[in-house]
């Protein structure tokens, strides 16, 4: 594969933070100009959108590509094209400024320049990659380009505006042209004129669950992302009076936050994406409501801390996305049997540049209505802006934003997840792993929030600090971790605070309303003595639902031990959640030992031996030796701590290797618990 050809493939669909950043630094350039020369920033910010949007339909709808679009595609273009062309009569007849002026004719040249240059220049580009010329002298092309494309608007600003005047602009133009420069230089590889997929992968692809949540979060986030800043930058633009000043707020409130994303995720290592993306997406959420309140209360600063922290919210979701997409690309992969073409990157980046329309035109519908509210005219003042500010203008962004959030909350992939499917694309195609897979990224799998949030609730009050971590084997083969029991406190804070991921063992009543029901009432209510008897069965009833659904969202392992028969099918289940690479969590105490037939709550009671089958069903399957550790959950010092380890042996005898690993196991509990 050639460099050229690496390059394509690393090519992102969402906008690279250098493209934001230069799309709006055009924005607010022309807002400025706009401001300067016809005392009225929106025209000159909601021409730039209009412009920005008819370059993108030239480029897509061309006769070339148009024919690639699916039907659904085809409709919102042309629906799109028409909405653009309706808001850009509004904008120019909301204007007071007469159609004749010069200076209307001027910032019409001038946006009209700065939307085509980009694409003169990408098309001299792709054609000195496409031929034999290097790298170098590519470089140096584009340099003299770019210095040419200077002489027009020099021209121009010399003649229409005062030359002191004219020096700040041409300053502001030169620093558009060089981010534009370096932009197209580093998207220099991006070819978007391979073949289609064929339509059965694409259907294929409609069917996977994980793809079409990623892609619809990904495109809300790209139409909210384009409405927010386009936000922003007009509320920089309408209260800071001087461009330098105006540039430098900018550069504050979304330059440092963007800045400040890597801090965070500095402080959230090893988190898993989808949850650093929903902390993101609150953030963004937070930052416009206090936003739209600080703009009603004519509060500077606060208002600027609140978009800085909308900015930040932004800056972490769209920096999750970017991080997630190679995974993306990994799942269409294990979905349709092979790499995605170049195509589908092109596909996906025609989706979210749409979706970035959509947002632009919410923001310049925003600022339309504005005007409207002060009678045609644009506030230049943030007072002036309270007066015509409406909370319902910032509702579009909400609505995006939490939709967003919707989206995301419904992506089934974890951590886990994503561990497990860069071992199958590795190479290991484990019939279970690939099962287990296919249930997560292509079925409709949701992930279970309602009971990691009882879990966050809970810790605070079973708070526990965890010893001998380090110490937990972390390879290819699993662990089977054998904690006490000690009544219900140690299945509470062993799914509470261990922290590995596993599937626990739980009786099997636990996984039926009625059985665990008359357990609850019969069992652990009459130790309650405050409960009335005639109560119990009555709140046992009440319990039993949100139990079951508690073991079935930890996706528990039922375990049949009255019943021999269904005991294989927990044998076959747990070999088979280890095949996938899951730990196991299991309390094997004997309760039937103690005189009162409960479980003890200091030490440990002698153990159930069946579970250490697991070992050689496990070794049988994969070759490989699971690891028995044990946990001892010390309830008086609130201390839950691992234990050495012991792995199966398949050359000893299966009894004498199952006594063995029983007794290797307590002893190690025992000794744990006798230190304290």
């Amino acid at each position: 594969m050639t460099q050229k050809d690496t390059e394509v493939q690393q090519a992102l669909a969402l906008p690279s933070a250098l493209g934001i950043a230069t799309s709006l630094f055009h924005f607010l350039y022309c807002m400025l100009i706009s401001d300067l020369l016809l005392k009225n920033p929106l025209i000159g910010g909601g021409l730039l959108l209009v412009m920005q949007a008819a370059v993108l339909y030239g480029r897509w709808l061309h006769p070339l590509r148009f024919h690639t679009l699916n039907k659904k595609q085809k409709l919102v273009s042309i629906i799109l094209l028409s909405v653009t062309f309706l808001v850009a009569m509004a904008l120019l007849s909301v204007s007071p400024v007469p159609l004749g002026a010069p200076s209307l004719w001027l910032i019409l040249l001038i946006v009209f320049y700065i939307g085509m240059r980009p694409v003169v220049l990408k098309h001299l580009m792709t054609g000195w990659v496409n031929k034999p010329v290097s790298p170098v002298r590519s470089l140096m092309y584009l340099l003299l380009a770019e210095a040419l494309a200077l002489i027009p608007p020099c021209l121009l600003f010399f003649t229409a505006v005062s030359p002191l005047e004219s020096w700040w602009v041409l300053f502001g133009f030169v620093i558009g042209t060089v981010m534009e420069g370096l932009e197209i230089w580093l998207t220099r590889h991006q070819d978007q004129s391979a073949p289609t997929l064929n339509s059965e992968e694409m259907a294929q692809l409609d069917q996977v669950h994980a793809y079409k949540t990623f892609t619809r979060t990904a495109l809300l986030i790209s139409a909210a992302m384009q409405a927010t800043l386009l936000m922003t930058y007009t509320f920089i633009g309408v209260t800071a009076d001087e461009m330098f000043y105006c540039i430098g707020l900018a550069l504050l409130c979304t330059g440092l936050s963007f800045l400040l994303t890597g801090v965070v995720f500095k402080m959230l290592p090893g988190r898993d994406p989808t949850n650093v993306l929903y902390f993101g997406l609150v953030l963004w959420i937070v930052g416009l409501l206090l936003f739209s309140s600080n703009i009603l209360k004519t509060s500077m600063v606060n208002a600027y801390l609140s978009l800085a922290l909308c900015t930040l919210g932004l800056g972490v979701s769209v920096r999750v996305l970017t991080g997630m997409e190679s995974n993306i690309f990994k799942v269409i992969s294990f979905s349709i049997g092979h790499e995605p073409t170049q195509s589908f990157y092109a596909t996906l980046r025609f989706q979210v540049e749409f979706a970035s329309l959509c947002g632009q035109l919410l923001a310049l519908g925003g600022l339309a209505l504005i005007c409207v509210f002060n009678k045609n005219s644009f506030p230049g003042s943030l007072p002036a802006l309270a007066a015509g500010f409406r909370p319902l203008m910032v509702v579009p962004c909400l609505l995006l934003v939490f939709a967003a959030l919707l989206c995301a909350l419904m992506f089934p992939m974890t951590k886990l997840h994503w561990q497990k499917l860069d071992r199958y694309m590795g190479g290991d195609d484990t019939p279970a792993l690939k099962t287990q897979l296919e249930n997560v990224i292509i079925r409709k799998s949701l992930r279970h929030y309602g009971v990691r949030i009882v879990m966050a609730v809970m810790r605070p009050f079973y708070y526990h600090r965890i010893r001998g971590r380090e110490i937990v084997p972390v390879d290819d083969a699993v662990n089977v971790f054998v904690c006490n029991h000690g009544e219900i406190y140690g299945p509470v804070v062993t799914n509470l605070y261990i922290p590995f991921s596993f599937r626990p063992w739980v009786i099997s009543e636990m996984m039926d309303k009625e059985a665990i029901a008359k357990r609850t009432a019969e069992g652990a209510f009459t130790r309650f003595r405050l409960i009335p008897p005639n109560a119990r069965w009555w709140l046992a009833r009440r319990v039993a639902p949100f139990l079951t659904w508690a073991m079935r969202s930890v996706e528990a392992i039922p375990v049949y031990f009255n019943d021999p028969v269904k005991l294989r099918r927990t044998f076959r289940e747990s070999v088979s959640a280890m095949e996938a690479g899951d730990n196991i969590l299991l309390f094997p105490e004997n309760s039937d030992d103690t005189p009162d037939h409960r479980y003890v709550l200091n030490g440990v009671s002698h153990f159930y031996t069946g579970f250490a089958m697991l070992g050689p069903m496990y070794f049988n399957k994969t070759g490989k030796r699971c690891h028995f550790v044990p946990i001892y959950a010390n309830k008086q010092k609130r201390v839950l701590t691992f234990g050495r380890y012991t792995d199966f042996d398949p050359d000893n005898d299966p009894a004498a290797e199952r006594d063995r690993i029983c007794e290797t196991l307590r002893n190690e509990m025992l000794r744990i618990a006798q230190e304290g």
